[in-house]
């Protein structure tokens, strides 16, 4: 039997690598993470953490060159330049921020947006069997100034960006990879999450000619989905130290305009809005109250730019009783196990969880590799 070995880039707190593991053991096979590495320092000591006999890579990404001749790459390269919260960045001409693409070739001058090159150099390098990348919904259309879309239809790519388009062709490799990929939400395998991500998966060529590699089929969908209250999502203790309060402006715990602008609260019955990876913008608790209204409901027409001549007469509307996911709560919507150790302060929690892949997502991609180690010829 084959022994596998996994090479793990940009691994944050370990949401992909622990759905690989997961999936190998599912299937009775032997899976040895053999590199690892992430630019945040906290993410690496959670790493040593949870993943014993491994010493991540906390290191400039361009200077590594020995990977642990790996036979599975994954890489969620970091996704910042490609979000729809940040779209608008990529094509600032007033911060010079730039994605485009130009004869086929990629230009930019956004780091977070050439990151995936030493995803490329990895993959090039190690011929491994399969790689596996994830990215933002955003990722299909960004760098465009306007939409040639429609990208998406009856939740599925219809279309990629031109940048999108390139970046899969470089993957290629000159042909030497056949390269899939899908658009999935989490809750479609069972997490209480809304969650939509872009898996790209390639199959190197000799591989794809016997093997037909398949993603995996939703188990869920809005008729038999999973709430956070059927998943288990703890409920808060009101005193706890893990619950982002922002002090600011002689308030306990401040909500900005931003925050305000849009409904964060969803019931213990239903699915969870995405975990993001800031603190701040985190999804209320559920069943709270937004507005200290009959329904709840926000009392006026509040556009952000409103917000400062308005402030005054609604910010007392605003209800006692609205307090942000906590750390712990967040991490149980993302899959992540619950013994799962996070190093650093609450902030880089924060921020790990929401940059995290949830690892039942991922073990549910893995699942459609492994029957290739099994003599199989196709995923299912």
């Amino acid at each position: 039997m084959k022994k596998l070995k996994l090479a793990s880039f940009y691994s944050g707190c370990g949401g992909a690598a622990k759905g690989f593991l997961d999936a190998a053991e599912e299937y009775d096979l032997d899976c040895e993470i053999v590199f690892m590495n992430d630019k945040d320092k906290d993410a690496c000591k959670t790493l040593e953490k949870n993943f014993k006999n491994i010493k991540p890579i906390h290191n400039d990404i361009k200077k590594i060159s020995n990977f642990g001749n790996p036979t599975i790459i994954e890489g969620g390269f970091p996704c910042q330049g490609f979000s729809v919260g940040r779209h608008s960045k990529v094509k600032d001409e007033k911060n010079k921020k730039f994605t485009k693409v130009e004869n086929g070739k990629i230009l930019t001058n956004d780091t977070n947006n050439s990151l995936y090159l030493h995803l490329k150099r990895a993959i090039d390098e190690s011929n491994p069997d399969f790689f596996v990348a994830e990215n933002v919904k955003g990722f299909v259309y960004m760098g465009e100034k306007t939409k040639k879309g429609p990208h998406f239809k009856n939740g599925k790519i219809s279309q990629l960006g031109d940048v999108a388009q390139a970046i899969i062709d470089d993957l290629k490799l000159g042909g030497r990879y056949v390269v899939k990929y899908e658009l999935h939400n989490a809750f479609h395998f069972g997490l209480p999450q809304e969650r939509e991500r872009i898996i790209i998966v390639g199959i190197r060529k000799d591989i794809s000619e016997k093997f037909e590699f398949n993603f995996p089929e939703p188990t869920h969908d809005e008729n038999n989905f999973v709430s956070m209250k059927k998943f288990g999502v703890p409920k808060f203790d009101k005193k706890s130290d893990e619950i982002f309060r922002e002090k600011k402006e002689k308030h306990d715990d401040y909500f900005g305009s931003r925050y305000m602008s849009r409904n964060r609260v969803r019931k213990w019955s239903e699915l969870s809005f995405t975990i993001p990876a800031q603190a701040n913008a985190v999804p209320a608790q559920p069943d709270c109250k937004m507005w200290d209204t009959k329904d709840g409901k926000r009392p006026m027409k509040l556009d952000d730019a409103d917000w400062s001549k308005k402030r005054k007469e609604y910010e007392g509307k605003i209800s006692k009783s609205l307090t942000r996911l906590s750390v712990k709560q967040c991490a149980k919507i993302q899959g992540l196990p619950e013994k799962w150790e996070f190093a650093g302060e609450l902030l880089s929690r924060y921020r790990q969880i929401g940059n995290a892949v949830p690892p039942p997502m991922m073990q549910k991609v893995a699942e459609c590799i492994m029957p290739y180690y099994k003599g199989k010829k196709s995923s299912y």
